[in-house]
């Protein structure tokens, strides 16, 4: 004879009070298997967004290099083109893109109405600026085609430089002075820290052209090589070292980025959570070896009520039910509990010990819950698979 849902239900909740200690105890691995694996992903979260946090700080992850030739300093480095270019990108996977910079070496005072800026950084930069380094415009506009072409003297300055000179007015269309040179203002980009150890400063940028025409030769131009994503970070490096070495032999060359402190931070996150993960299952195994145990105690135990279940008409599916359900309660259990403790606690932890961005996700918890029933259950359906063994007659017995 079947059990309905109900009579299920409060005959495992009969079964599991007749033995408090034992059922306790399951529970308690569970809950301690389910907490160590919510854990992992909860600190894994916070790291993630703390990562994102900081490069959110920052341009896109990028690359610039430089080439010389160790025998004779003297030689110039090699003219990199578009077709250069071009063959990088094919060349080496993870490129988001390459934008130009120019570097203006004399320009580092800015003046408006009076107001003057010191080491301000000056930069004259290509039309895919933005693409590359990830950079919103805040007010204004960016450069256009049109800039370039007609070598419009026209500057975007960020915010701490907007600040600085221009108070409570407007940058938008006002002229400020590079030098001798009257620059009209036509943006406003937002501020980004381009060193993990100094403070963001002014910054002016000028189309890449117009840069090159005022300087006299006090610039150096530069490509700047975004990544697609900061794990491809060393990757990309290594490529582009061993391609532009194999295209221009006799030349070293030198990479760096402006995000190899975050590249290393993410690579020890990595090995850090795979650890914790590994914790997590080890803890969610020992909880399932509990309650493979306690399944097969209570066949044992039952043997008898086994027997006359079956011989009044319960299958051997109906049967191996109510031991499967006593496990997955108990893993609901003892995992809810772990769940609600974990988010507490990392509640306070990310409140009150120290500040870092946290928020209770459903789908953490919901990998959570599943590792304790797909561990709880799994651990429980084989024990139960032997009721399906035994005689019958036997049982009635309680052989």
């Amino acid at each position: 004879m079947g059990l309905s849902p109900t009579d299920l239900f409060l005959t495992t909740v009969r079964d599991l009070g007749g033995n408090w200690a034992r059922s306790g105890l399951t529970a308690l691995g569970i809950f301690m298997g389910v907490a160590a694996v919510n854990a992992t992903l909860n600190i894994d979260a916070i790291t993630t967004a703390q990562l994102q946090n900081q490069l959110a700080q920052r341009d896109n992850p990028y690359l610039v290099f430089w080439m010389f030739n160790p025998s004779d300093w003297t030689t110039p480095p090699p003219d990199l083109g578009e077709a250069d270019f071009a063959a990088l990108r094919q060349a080496v996977d993870g490129i988001a893109g390459i934008s130009h910079e120019t570097q203006v070496g004399w320009m580092s005072q800015i003046q408006f109405q009076g107001q003057v800026a010191d080491q301000v950084d000056v930069q004259g930069v290509s039309l895919n600026f933005q693409e590359t380094t990830g950079r919103t415009i805040v007010a204004g506009r960016f450069f256009q085609q049109s800039d370039f072409e007609q070598y419009y003297p026209v500057a975007i300055v960020n915010t701490v430089l907007a600040d600085q000179l221009f108070l409570d007015t407007s940058p938008l269309n006002q002229g400020i002075f590079l030098g001798t040179t009257r620059m009209t203002v036509i943006g406003v980009m937002e501020t980004k820290q381009n060193n993990a150890d100094r403070d963001p400063t002014g910054e002016v940028w000028l189309t890449e052209n117009y840069a090159s025409a005022i300087s006299g030769g006090w610039d150096w131009g530069r490509p700047q090589i975004a990544i697609q994503e900061l794990e491809n970070y060393e990757a990309v490096e290594a490529g582009i070292e061993a391609f532009l070495s194999q295209r221009y032999p006799g030349f070293q060359v030198r990479v760096r980025g402006n995000a190899e402190d975050l590249y290393q931070q993410e690579q020890q996150q990595r090995t850090s959570t795979r650890i914790l993960q590994g914790v997590g299952l080890l803890s969610l195994v020992i909880g399932g070896v509990g309650i493979a145990n306690i399944t097969i105690a209570a066949v044992m135990e039952r043997t008898r009520e086994i027997g006359l279940r079956r011989a009044i008409g319960a299958t051997d599916w109906e049967v191996m039910m109510q031991f499967i359900a006593e496990a997955a309660l108990l893993s609901l259990i003892g995992g809810t509990a772990a769940i609600v403790t974990i988010h507490g606690l990392t509640k306070v932890a990310t409140t009150q010990v120290f500040e870092a961005p946290y928020s209770f996700r459903v789908q953490d918890a919901a990998i959570s819950m599943g590792a304790a029933f797909v561990v709880g259950v799994g651990a429980s359906f084989f024990p139960a698979l032997r009721i399906t063994q035994i005689d019958v007659v036997q049982a009635l017995r309680g052989e």
